[in-house]
C-alpha cells in the first residue's frame, strides 16, 4: 500500500511511519519541517521514507503525493494555541483535517485516517475536543467516497519522549483517588507504538470505519501483527521518584555544608 501521512515527523506521526515501513508499506510523510531530526543509524526506516516540507493549507505543494496513494493517515493537531500565528483548534485540529480529507477524494484515495482523542484533556478547554468532533462529522457527510476511521486514544506515552510515561503514570496514580476518564481502564494511556501499530492496520483494513475508542485501539493493535505487545512501554513513576530523591539529597547536603560552614567560622 501506498501511504501519505501528514504530520509524519511528529511524536506519533513518526511511530506511524516506521510501524508502516516495517510492515512493507511504501510512506509519503510531510510536515512544515519535513524530515525529522532522527539518526539513521537509530532509526534506519527513515531513509525508507519519501519526506516533503509542506503545509497542510498549502494543498498545490503536497497533492501530488496522493497519485496512487491508498490512504491518507492524518496526524495533525494542537493541544496549545498561538492564535496570533494562526494556531488555533479550530483551524489545526478541524479544518485541517479537512482539508486534507477534501485533497484525498479529489484524488481518488479509498480511505481516511485521523488521529483524533476519546475524552477532553485536563485543564483544556472544551473547544479542543469540539474541534476534533467537528471533523470527524464533517468528513463523512462532505466526502462519502472515503473510508474513514478516527483513532480517539487519550494520553499517547513513549520512552523517547519520557516525560509522557511519567504523566502516564500520574494520571494512574491520581485516579486510584479521584476517578476521571484519563485514568480510567476506559480511559487509560496508551502506548505510542500501539496507537501507530492500529492507525496502520485501519488504513489497510475496510472493515474498520467511524471512531475507534481507547479499548479498542489496544485490542486491534495487539492483534494486528505489527508489533510485539512484550515490547511496548509502561507508564513508570520512577524517573519523578528519582528526581525527588535527588533533590531531596541535594537539600540535605546543602544544608549539612551550610551548617559545616557555620561552625567552623565560630572563633575559639
Amino acid at each position: 500500500m501506498k501511504l501519505v501521512i501528514p504530520g509524519g515527523n511528529g511524536f506519533i506521526g513518526s511511530h506511524i511511519c516506521e510501524v508502516a515501513v516495517n510492515a512493507g508499506h511504501d510512506v509519503v510523510a510531510f510536515g512544515r519541517s519535513g524530515e525529522p531530526d532522527l539518526t539513521p543509524v537509530r532509526h534506519p526506516w527513515v531513509g525508507k521514507v519519501t519526506w516533503l516540507s509542506a503545509d497542510v493549507f498549502d494543498v498545490d505543494a503536497w497533492s501530488d503525493v496522493l497519485d496512487g496513494a491508498d490512504a491518507v493517515i492524518h496526524t495533525i493537531g494542537t493541544i496549545v494555541q498561538d492564535p496570533s500565528n494562526g494556531i488555533t483548534f479550530e483551524r489545526i485540529n478541524g479544518e485541517a483535517a479537512i482539508v486534507a480529507a477534501d485533497a484525498a477524494a479529489k484524488s481518488g484515495v479509498d480511505t481516511f485516517v485521523k488521529l483524533s482523542i476519546q475524552d477532553k484533556p485536563p485543564g483544556v478547554s472544551g473547544r479542543f475536543l469540539a474541534s476534533m468532533r467537528r471533523a470527524e462529522r464533517t468528513i463523512p457527510e462532505r466526502f462519502p467516497s472515503l473510508r474513514s476511521v478516527f483513532l480517539q486514544p487519550n494520553l499517547v506515552f513513549g520512552d523517547d519522549r519520557f516525560a509522557t510515561c511519567t504523566m502516564a503514570g500520574l494520571l494512574q496514580a491520581a485516579a486510584r483517588v479521584v476517578p476521571f476518564p484519563y485514568g480510567s481502564h476506559e480511559g487509560r494511556p496508551l502506548p505510542v507504538q500501539s496507537v501507530a501499530a492500529a492507525a496502520v492496520h485501519a488504513a489497510a483494513q475496510d472493515t474498520l470505519k467511524g471512531p475507534l475508542n481507547v479499548n479498542q485501539i489496544d485490542d486491534i493493535a495487539r492483534t494486528s501483527g505489527l508489533i510485539d505487545p512484550s515490547d511496548l512501554p509502561e507508564p513508570t513513576l520512577r524517573p519523578l521518584l528519582a528526581g525527588l530523591g535527588g533533590a531531596t539529597m541535594a537539600y540535605w547536603m546543602l544544608r549539612r555544608s551550610s551548617k559545616t560552614s557555620e561552625s567552623s567560622s565560630v572563633p575559639a
